[in-house]
């Protein structure tokens, strides 16, 4: 049997043994092309989590809850201390904040998420969680490198893929906060900053300060290609270590970037 085919086999039974209403969860995994709409799915630890059938909400899920792409970034969150600031930047539909303020019940997580449809999504799943929602403050705003107003690019069937960058999608206006200003307005400390704002972290890397990165002890990072083809993964990788970060790879589809005690 293939590694694949394991791995296939061993999602299924964990969605079994942890999602009450599983064959809801396995119908939104099996079939991609259902008619659009919603799904709440209950977790048997009381987790509840509402996403958009015809989507690639379900691989977020399957990525932060079952591949554990961010199990470093997590375990490091939950052993900070109480009152920490966790920042989320590209906050999609909520997942990764909720999973912050769960791990870390002390903690206070300020998430940015520009667009209408998944702003609406990231609250509806804010208050199917009353506990963990009240602990975080949701905003509606990209995170930049400069604060201005640009367009940000909604894309139906991978919303967490929407960006300012977009090539395909529905266009609406937003705000954009500068990054160095956003790390400044933070509640200290700060425990962890999350980037995920699908090819901005160049922009962000390039006009802010080491002065604002030396606020950061640990960085969960989602690194896209350069949208203006000027910078490779690499070269952003160690332009991060050169600020003083160590870098780790994450299980999946990201980094963790962290200090050296």
């Amino acid at each position: 049997m293939g590694e694949y085919k394991r791995n296939k086999i061993k999602t299924v039974w964990e969605i079994i043994q942890r999602i009450e209403n599983w064959p809801t969860a396995l119908a939104m995994r099996l079939f991609r092309s259902q008619r659009a709409g919603m799904r709440l799915l209950a977790f048997r630890d009381g987790f509840n989590m509402v996403l958009r059938t015809g989507t690639r909400d379900w691989d977020v899920l399957h990525e932060i809850a079952f591949a554990r792409s961010y199990g470093r970034a997590f375990d490091f969150v939950s052993r900070q201390p109480a009152g920490a600031s966790v920042l989320d930047l590209g906050g999609n539909i909520g997942l990764f904040s909720l999973t912050c303020a769960r791990r870390a019940p002390g903690a206070r997580v300020f998430a940015y998420e520009p667009g209408p449809p998944n702003f609406r999504m990231f609250e509806i799943n804010c208050l199917a969680n009353p506990d963990p929602g009240a602990r975080i403050e949701l905003r509606r705003e990209a995170v930049g490198g400069t604060a201005r107003e640009d367009n940000w690019f909604f894309d139906e069937a991978n919303p967490g893929g929407s960006g300012l960058f977009g090539q395909q999608g529905k266009p609406c206006r937003v705000k954009i906060a500068a990054f160095a200003e956003v790390v400044a307005s933070l509640p200290r400390p700060i425990a962890l900053v999350k980037i995920d704002v699908e090819g901005a972290e160049y922009e962000i890397l390039e006009q802010t300060s080491p002065e604002t990165w030396r606020d950061i002890p640990a960085i969960s990072l989602e690194l896209h290609e350069d949208p203006r083809d000027r910078m490779t993964n690499p070269i952003f990788l160690d332009r991060m270590r050169a600020l003083g970060f160590t870098i780790e790879e994450e299980s999946v589809c990201s980094y963790f970037l962290h200090r050296s005690q």
